[in-house]
């Protein structure tokens, strides 16, 4: 249920910016009348222009430290991916609206799992964690991989895509 619900839509901004002022600007850019015409965002299964200035902004910074696919090796070994690359399955539990069937997904929304403490608070803020974290789950109709790979595959594809 991923299809067709992703976008990446870029804006150019031209003036001097100090982290300090990440929230004066996710304002000032969430009521600029060129982003409010054109930003566009999902409601129920069609796209639509936001068309109206935000109210408030938060602005949350995100670290993009973290360089490497090799962060993920250590979920091979840990054995929440088995050395052939095979995610290892678990009986059913449930977290919200997912069933979760295997090492992987637990190790990413269950705090009190085995394996949830493989990456610290730290690292599960990191950009490329984010990704991850979200190809991995999917949507509500997600039909998951048996092998980790695929999830590795597209993380780096998107992570690179975004970074370019």
């Amino acid at each position: 249920s991923m299809k067709g619900r992703l976008c990446v839509q870029m804006f150019s901004f031209d003036q001097p910016f100090q982290s300090y002022q990440k929230d004066d600007f996710a304002k000032d850019f969430m009521k600029d009348p060129n982003v409010i015409s054109n930003l566009r965002m999902i409601s129920g299964d069609k796209w639509t222009v936001v068309g109206i200035p935000a109210t408030s902004v938060t602005a949350e910074p995100v670290p993009c430290s973290v360089l490497s696919m090799t962060f993920f090796d250590r979920l091979t070994e840990n054995n929440v991916v088995r050395e052939s690359g095979h995610i290892s399955k678990c009986f059913d539990e449930f977290c919200g609206e997912f069933t979760i069937s295997d090492e992987l997904r637990k190790m990413l929304l269950i705090d009190d799992s085995d394996n949830y403490c493989l990456y610290s608070d730290s690292e599960r803020e990191e950009f490329l964690f984010r990704i991850f974290f979200h190809i991995c789950l999917g949507g509500r109709f997600n039909q998951y991989e048996d092998e980790i790979q695929p999830y590795l595959d597209v993380t780096k594809q998107v992570y690179k895509d975004l970074i370019r």
